[in-house]
């Protein structure tokens, strides 16, 4: 198999990031929630390794600070608990400053891993039927820390890791140029 199958290490999810789940009871009310100001990533704003902005909410600046511990920096990832679980969205630079939703759990690194290699990883099909075969609740599927923590991964080595997510970065941007483009042709 050569020399990269002898560089996977075989880690829990829980090895590599911290968790924090969302705000909820009496830290953040939806009254909250403002026409303009600091955007919130709640569970319908989760696409498959992005975020989906169409309709996302926002909170004053003043409850953003006050919900400190909740704010999102780059390379964070966050999951919704509840419904389409199998999707994440990876914070990037743009992102950075913006907070995450009652019923979301951010994962932030606590070791040398590449997280956009993570959040790349975190779309394949191992990790998804481990979602679906982990998740709690009979009429919503449910996500909560402790699933998350033994989601099992195999990770290369730190080079590696961002050797592939170059490449599969690229072919995603193209992908979404293409689709850009094919978007600008329709109308």
């Amino acid at each position: 198999m050569g020399g990269f199958m002898k560089n996977i290490n075989h880690l829990k999810l829980g090895d590599l990031v911290n968790f924090q789940t969302g705000p909820f009871g009496t830290q953040f009310s939806a009254s909250e929630y403002t026409k303009e100001g600091i955007p919130v990533i709640n569970v319908k704003d989760i696409g498959f390794g992005n975020i989906l902005t169409a309709n996302i909410e926002h909170v004053s600046e003043q409850t953003r600070d006050r919900l400190s511990q909740h704010i999102l920096k780059e390379e964070d990832i966050v999951f919704g608990r509840k419904g389409s679980i199998d999707r994440h969205a990876f914070i990037t630079n743009k992102e950075t400053g913006w907070v995450q939703g009652s019923d979301c759990i951010r994962a932030r690194a606590k070791t040398n891993i590449d997280m956009l290699f993570l959040s790349q990883y975190l779309e394949s099909k191992h990790v998804k039927k481990q979602l679906m075969n982990s998740a709690v609740g009979s009429t919503m599927a449910s996500l909560n820390t402790d699933i998350l923590k033994d989601i099992v991964v195999f990770l290369p080595d730190i080079s590696e890791q961002h050797k592939i997510s170059r490449v599969l970065k690229t072919l995603d941007d193209k992908i979404l140029l293409n689709n850009q483009i094919n978007d600008n042709l329709i109308a």
